[in-house]
Formats: C-alpha cells, structure tokens, sequence
C-alpha cells in the first residue's frame, strides 16, 4: 500500500515537473510579458497608460477587424507601420475604442480593397495608404479635421473621395499619383470647393487635387497663387496648361507624369519651381520659363524625352540635381548670369539601366565667365562658349568704329571752314575723295 502511494506521489510531481515545461511556456507565448507587451500570435500589443496599442500585425495574417479589448483592456491605438506590408488583408474594420492611427500604418497593403474607420480619429497620418493599389474608395470620419502628406500616395484604383465637414487642411502629396480620381465630393465642408474637375480651398488660392481623367486644355483660374504637391500628377489627358500671372509656386510632382502634356504657357509672376514637377512630361517639347522666376527645383524637367528648348531667364538663382537629367533631345542651353548654385547632373546626362549618370557629349552650353554656370561645364567636361566675352568684342568694336566716325566728321568740320574761299570745282574734288577716304575706313574698321 505504501509503495503504490509513493508511485501516485511520484506520477503527481512527474506531471508537475513536465506541466512547467510545456504549459507555462504556452501560455507565456500568448502573454509575453503581460505586464507590458501581449501577443496572441497574429497581433502584438503594448500596454501604454492603461491601454493597449496595437503594434504589429503579422504580414502573413488574414484577418477583417482588429479587436476592441485585450487582456481586460480597451485597444485605442494603432502604431506607426503596424499593418505595413500585410498584403493578405482585403477588408478591415477598426473599432471605435481606436483614437489615433500612426504613420504608415497601412502602407502596402497591396490587396487591401475596403477599410471602415473609427469615429474618433482627428487626422489621416502621413503615408497612412500609401501604395495600397486596390484600394477603391474611402470613408473618411467626420472627426477627421487633417489629411497628412503622401496619406493616399499611389492608391492607383481609388476613384471616390469624400471630404467630411470637419476637414481643415490637405497636407502635400496626399493624393497624388492617385491615376483613377472620378470624383471628389466636397458638398459637407466649408473649406473646399470641387469644380469643374478640381478641388480647391475656399479662397480658390490653392489647387490641392484634380480628377485624373481631366484632357485637352487647362486653364488656371487668376485667383491660384499655389498649384499644390501631386495636384494634376497622372491627368494622362492633359495637353496644354495655361497658367496666369497670379501663380506664384508649382508644387513637387503637381504635373507628374502627364504624358501627353504639350506646352505650357509660363506666365510672368511666377517664381518657383518645384521639384520633380513636370517629371516624365515625355511629350513636352519646350520650357519657355518666364522673367519672374528665381527657383528650378531638383529634377523638374526629368526624364521630358520630347524636349527640345528651354530657355531660363536672368533672375532664375538656383538650378537643382538632375533638373534636365533624360531630356536627350535638349542639346544646347544658356545659363543666366544670375544663377549662383547649379545642381550635380542637372543638364547633359541620361541615366543608363543601372542607374549611373552618363555624359551626353554633344550637348552645348552657354555660359558668362566667372559665373556658377561655367563652373558646372568645366567641372563635367561639357563644350561651352563664353556669352558676355562675344559681348565685349561687340562692344569695343562699335565704340572704336563710333570714335573714328566722330573724328572723321569733326576733320571734315574743320578742313570745310579752311576752304570756304576754294573754288567750287577744288571744294567738289575735296568732298568726293573725303567721302571715298571714309568709306575705305570703314571698311577697313568692319572688316
């Protein structure tokens, strides 16, 4: 009796033993450090202030809502890149315990087609969708008074957009490359206006987004002074832009890609040039920039392969990276006096497939001497020729020839009053042989 007592005693602290190993560990998998940090295998959370923040979803998971408590605590927070790269989510909902979403949050999530956000959010963070190309339409909360930069960024299928009545402010870039715009409903809200196929503030001072399937002329109204970050970036149908005096700034990659964009009428007023603006314009032919400008941002003109003539006024100051980088029809350009920074590779290179700057050799320059523009022809080898020193050859050519004339005339003066009692047929000789004598020095002088 006592052994078989002393066998069950013995079985009793086998499954002790053999539980510490096996179950505690289970369940520490599911409560990772549970006083801080909780995972349950598809997401993790943090424990922040009394609730929880969900920091990472697995990038393999197929999962459509993210929970609302965990652990006896309520999930308020999704954190920066939490569902970054999950490209097996389709749908999701959010719940309404969720106040803020951080940056990036859902950035790729390549198959994600619908989204429903809480009520209580008061911004779209930067990057939020960014590159989520399935994504059709958007939701947006009446909470929401800020949409952050590159927030929509190459959602290439959304199509919708509605602005709720607490939005205040489109921060740049957040809807730009989006190719597929159809509309933009902005009837709730006070601060924007959507017409004619572009939504504006109320003032109509800025352009912050146009639906991509604008064509043929654009007219921009003479209330605009700022054409926003990625506005009309991918309108394919746009070919020819006609800007107004009141223009003072065309944002980075407002006409991004605009492949059949022909000309643009630069009009006086306008002073920058951001960059990357008219990157792959590959049917613009010239850049006719107007006095007033000062700034041509890094990479405006990239890859314009149908350019053929840009002509960049004195007054322009600064000339960025790879402005004219893959424009190989453009052979030849004259650079202002005033320009004081020109950027690496901005004129005269083509990138090859690996991504190396190669040289045009054919390419020309015209330059002023001691000017940041021959700088940049020395330091890349490019063949230039020096403007103002033609300039001064011109010069003292027709100050010499006026010296000579003067003094012609003024020997003429002098040698007239000497012979005024001449008879008429010496003073006739002396005036034809004075006028042989003068044209035969100016002959000599042009020649």
């Amino acid at each position: 009796m006592n052994q078989i007592i002393k066998r069950f005693v013995s079985a009793i602290a086998g499954l002790a033993i053999i539980f510490s190993f096996t179950a505690i560990p289970a369940f520490a998998d599911s409560l990772e450090g549970a006083e801080d940090e909780l995972t349950d295998g598809v997401f993790t959370y943090e424990l922040i202030n009394g609730t929880y923040t969900l920091t990472k979803c697995s990038t393999s998971a197929i999962v459509d809502t993210v929970p609302e408590m965990r652990n006896g605590y309520a999930v308020t927070a999704i954190a920066d890149y939490a569902f970054a790269n999950c490209t097996a989510i389709s749908s999701l909902t959010i719940p309404d315990t969720v106040t803020s979403i951080g940056v990036n949050a859902f950035a790729s999530c390549t198959s994600l087609k619908e989204i429903k956000l809480p009520k209580k959010i008061t911004s779209i963070p930067n990057g939020s969708f960014m590159g989520c190309s399935l994504l059709e339409s958007i939701d947006i909360p009446d909470s929401v008074n800020t949409i952050e930069s590159y927030s929509f960024y190459k959602c290439s299928v959304l199509k919708d957009i509605e602005l709720p009545e607490s939005l205040s402010n489109i921060e740049p870039m957040a809807f730009a490359e989006c190719s597929s715009i159809e509309n933009i409903n902005a009837d709730n809200t006070k601060n924007f206006i959507f017409e004619n196929g572009i939504l504006y503030n109320a003032d109509r001072t800025n352009i912050y987004r146009a639906v991509s399937n604008l064509t043929g002329d654009v007219y921009i109204e003479n209330t605009v002074t700022t054409i926003e970050p990625g506005a009309f970036s991918v309108c394919a149908g746009i070919e020819n832009l006609f800007l107004t005096s009141s223009v003072k700034t065309i944002g980075e990659d407002a006409f991004g890609y605009c492949v059949n964009l022909k000309s643009i009428d630069f009009s006086e007023g306008l002073e920058t040039i951001s960059p990357i603006a008219f990157k792959f314009c590959t049917s613009l032919e010239a850049a006719d920039m107007p006095t007033t400008l000062n700034e041509i941002g890094e990479g405006a003109f990239y890859n314009c392969s149908a350019l053929n003539r840009a002509i960049i006024p004195e007054g322009v100051e600064t000339i960025g990276n790879g402005v004219f980088t893959d424009c190989p029809k453009l052979e030849q350009i004259s650079i202002p006096k005033s320009v004081v920074s020109m950027g690496s590779n901005a004129f005269g290179f083509t990138l090859d497939e690996s991504g190396n700057y190669v040289l045009d050799k054919s390419v020309k320059m015209s330059v002023y001497s001691d000017s940041a523009g021959l700088k940049y022809a020395k330091d890349n080898k490019i063949d230039y020729s020096t403007v103002d020193k033609s300039l001064k050859n011109i010069a003292f050519v027709t100050i010499f020839i006026g010296i000579v004339i003067v003094v012609i005339v003024f020997a003429a003066v002098l040698m007239a009053r000497g012979k005024k009692g001449a008879p008429m047929s010496v003073r006739k000789a002396d005036k034809i042989a004075k006028q042989k004598e003068e044209e035969d020095n100016y002959k000599n002088i042009v020649d």
